[in-house]
């Protein structure tokens, strides 16, 4: 079962020329059709069904069934009277303009989720930037600092040299302080 603005929504009419074509009031022959192809489609809404199940079993058991559809025709005729006179459309224009705000409210939303998603892929992108960055820091900062070991190291070991020959200078009796120069002749072993 559908509703008046189902099928109107999938004809593309308004729910005024739905009510006109299933009370039988004159319309477009384009509209008459787009609005029996929605009602194929989508089944009939409430009150056209009952009346069309009604105009069945009317064919079938005679005065009974004539004298129901008599009866649902004229509760239908005072209750259209209780309405005002484009009730449909006026129930139809107050949701498009209830739904309006909310429409809108709701590409604001999709707008603003957008322009935060873009604004956190900017931000994990800086993120990921600066990490970088700090990463190459620390690598230039260790090899500087095992740079500057394996500087202390060879002075260290130097030193360490120094004072080998010192000691062993000491040892063999010799002037700590005097240090031996071979001389030019010496170098070439003569």
């Amino acid at each position: 079962m559908a509703s008046i603005l189902e099928i109107a929504r999938l004809a593309n009419v308004s729910a005024d020329n739905v009510l006109r074509v299933l009370n039988g009031e004159p319309v477009s022959s384009d509209v008459a059709s787009r609005v029996a192809s929605a009602i194929e489609a989508l089944g009939a809404p409430p009150s056209a069904r009952s009346r069309a199940e009604i105009a069945a079993v009317g064919k079938r058991s005679g005065s009974e069934a004539s004298e129901l559809a008599s009866r649902v025709d004229q509760m239908a005729a005072e209750l259209e009277k209780r309405l005002p006179q484009d009730f449909g459309s006026i129930v139809y224009e107050a949701l498009r303009v209830e739904v309006q705000p909310v429409s809108r409210h709701m590409a604001e939303l999709d707008a603003l989720y957008k322009l935060i998603s873009a604004r956190l892929e900017d931000m994990r992108l800086e993120i990921a930037r600066e990490r970088n960055e700090r990463l190459e820091d620390v690598a230039l900062l260790s090899e500087l600092v095992s740079e500057g070991w394996r500087s202390a190291d060879r002075r260290l070991a130097r030193l360490e040299s120094m004072l080998t020959r010192l000691e062993d200078a000491i040892a063999g009796d010799r002037n700590p302080l005097q240090f031996h120069f071979p001389s030019a002749a010496e170098g070439r072993g003569e």
